[in-house]
């Protein structure tokens, strides 16, 4: 079902929400999120008709976009600083496990942008490992190798 097809409306309605909540949390600040959101779908809207003649796959495709625009932005700022967690933009009840969140949120600052992104995408967005891999563009495997 990730193939492309639907209006700029429809595609960001499914999937504006999900790529916010992970560059929220690839950067750890909202604000930097919303810019970055934009710039993804800006890109989205530039390259749909090539993207829509290639029938690739949407989400795939839009958290590879997410992942550069992400990552390129925590390198700007050198150091990758995770900086203050943003509010949970999914509603998905971090309160519960307020202290496993707070034990990864303080592991994923110590790690690079690249292995953070991995994580969240997998474990956090349930991304398959094929996806993963293409949002990095690298193989499956070292997708699999890099979240382990």
């Amino acid at each position: 079902m990730g193939v492309m097809g639907g209006s700029f409306d429809d595609v960001y309605a499914r999937y504006g929400r999900q790529v916010f909540a992970y560059l929220a949390r690839l950067t750890g600040d909202v604000t930097t999120a919303e810019e970055l959101c934009q710039e993804t779908f800006l890109r989205y809207v530039k390259e749909e008709r090539t993207l829509l003649e290639a029938n690739g796959h949407l989400r795939g495709w839009l958290f590879r976009v997410a992942t550069n625009v992400g990552i390129d932005s925590l390198r700007r700022r050198r150091g990758y600083p995770l900086g203050r967690e943003p509010t949970d933009p999914q509603g998905n009840g971090a309160a519960e496990s307020a202290d496993l969140g707070a034990r990864i949120r303080a592991e994923l600052k110590r790690v690079s942008p690249e292995l953070r992104g991995t994580f969240l995408l997998r474990a956090h967005h349930e991304l398959p490992y094929a996806d993963v891999a293409r949002a990095f563009g690298i193989s499956e495997r070292a997708a699999k190798e890099r979240f382990r």
